[in-house]
Parts: structure tokens; sequence; C-alpha cells
């Protein structure tokens, strides 16, 4: 009697936890991030919406811009939207995301032809989520563009409301 007792006690403190863990994406399903590197190179704000616990869009944009003149100038605008995919319904999760950039691209630096243009990405990562709102983000970026790959860094900050 004693030994079922436990094991209906045990099993309920797990299924309760797991339930309570998923609990902040769907509390907080909306987060706005500062991304560093990752799909746009330097930097990106994004908004991210969690449909389900397991399942987020996201929308990103990003701008550079440098010269000494208006002639010698360069500068890009990224536009970016995808889907990232959570492999745990807890706190912490392992990630898999993707999506495609657009690049207004009016230099050829980099991988960049002076023209605007499409790429994707690939992502896997991991995401911490604090109950108070806190969201860091972490992930190697594969930026698939035409004649190749880049494999990029991204670390990410934001807040979840």
């Amino acid at each position: 009697m004693n030994r079922r007792s436990l094991i209906v006690l045990v099993l309920g403190v797990l299924l309760s936890s797991v339930a309570l863990s998923a609990q902040i994406r769907a509390e907080k399903p909306n987060d706005f991030s500062l991304e560093l590197g990752g799909k746009c190179l330097l930097y990106n704000l994004a908004y991210q919406r969690n449909l389900t616990p397991n399942f987020a869009l996201e929308l990103g944009v990003s701008y550079l811009g440098a010269g000494a003149s208006l002639d010698d100038s360069v500068s890009a605008f990224f536009l970016s939207g995808g889907a990232r995919f959570y492999m745990l319904k807890k706190d912490t999760s392992p990630y898999l995301s993707g999506g495609v950039v657009w690049v207004s691209a009016d230099t050829d630096a980099g991988p960049f032809d002076g023209e605007g243009n499409f790429y994707g990405y690939i992502s896997p990562g991991f995401e911490y989520r604090a109950s108070g709102g806190f969201v860091f983000r972490g992930g190697v970026y594969f930026l698939i563009i035409e004649g190749g790959f880049f494999v990029w860094p991204g670390i990410s900050l934001g807040i979840a409301f």
C-alpha cells in the first residue's frame, strides 16, 4: 500500500511540473528582442509571437549604413521573417528556427551583389525564458546565400509580455 501511494505521489509531482513548466510561453506569448550577430549579420530588432507552447512566428528588421559622402555611401536594409519550433515545453528549451531575409544591399561588400536579394537561414539554438519576462537565446545560423552558405553566431536578449 505504501509503495503504491509513493508511486502515485511521484507521478503526480512529475506530471504537474511538466504542465506548469510550459506556462511561461503560454502566459507571456509575445517578446521583443535585440539579436547581436545572427541572421541579419550585425544586429536585428525582432518581435516573436508564440502560437502554441512549441511553435512561434518571428518578424525582424535591421539597417546598416555607412559612408563619408552621399556618393560614397553604402547601406543595407534587412527584413526577416521565420518560424521557431521548440523541442521541449519548458522555460529552457533547444529550438530549431528557419526563414527568409530580404536585404536591399546597396553595396557589393561581403556576400551581397549590390542589388536587393533574398536568402534563407536555418538555426539550431537554445532559449531561456524567465518567469519575470527576461528572454535569452543563443544559436548558430546557417545563412543560405546564392552560391553557398555562411555560418554565423547569434545572441539575443529580450523581454516577454
